[in-house]
């Protein structure tokens, strides 16, 4: 048995959307049946996603989250299309190796700084692509765990 489920949302740039956008697909894996501690990753690795468009993304009014869920794996991308992004800025988050992740010390950088760390640290694959018009496309790609009275897990 395979599933698939879609949420898509166009939000306005407001850090009201954030908590909003988290219980939606919380309520969702939930449903499904997906682990708490597994939720609970992804819900962050959301947050982050989003507050980070809040937060750099001045430039524009509103932005689009898509989430895909299946039986195996859950991918979110958070879509902004403001200011270019230099891609040479985003390497540092998405090159380092999994050893070099794990030492480093989160403490010495600026509080700004920590939100593609963190999603780098809890997804199992993050992409940032510069978007064609100008912006960013965040895609973080995470395993999913399932409770074991959960209906994908049983039928599997």
């Amino acid at each position: 048995m395979s599933i698939a489920l879609r949420l898509a949302l166009h939000l306005p740039r407001d850090a009201a959307t954030v908590p909003m956008a988290r219980r939606l697909l919380d309520q969702a894996l939930q449903t499904l049946g997906v682990e708490p501690s597994c939720r609970d990753d992804i819900g962050l690795i959301l947050t982050e996603a989003c507050a980070n468009v809040i937060e750099h993304a001045r430039d524009i009014d509103d932005y689009e989250i898509s989430i895909d869920v299946t039986d195996v794996r859950c991918v979110i991308h958070v879509v902004n299309d403001g200011s270019v992004i230099d891609p040479g800025r985003l390497v540092l988050a998405t090159e380092m190796t999994a050893s070099e992740l794990a030492a480093m010390d989160f403490t010495v950088l600026d509080e700004h700084g920590r939100g593609l760390h963190i999603i780098r640290a809890l997804a199992d694959e993050l992409y940032l692509t510069p978007a064609t018009a100008g912006g960013l496309i965040l895609q973080a790609v995470t395993t999913l765990r399932w409770t074991t009275d959960a209906e994908v897990w049983q039928r599997r």
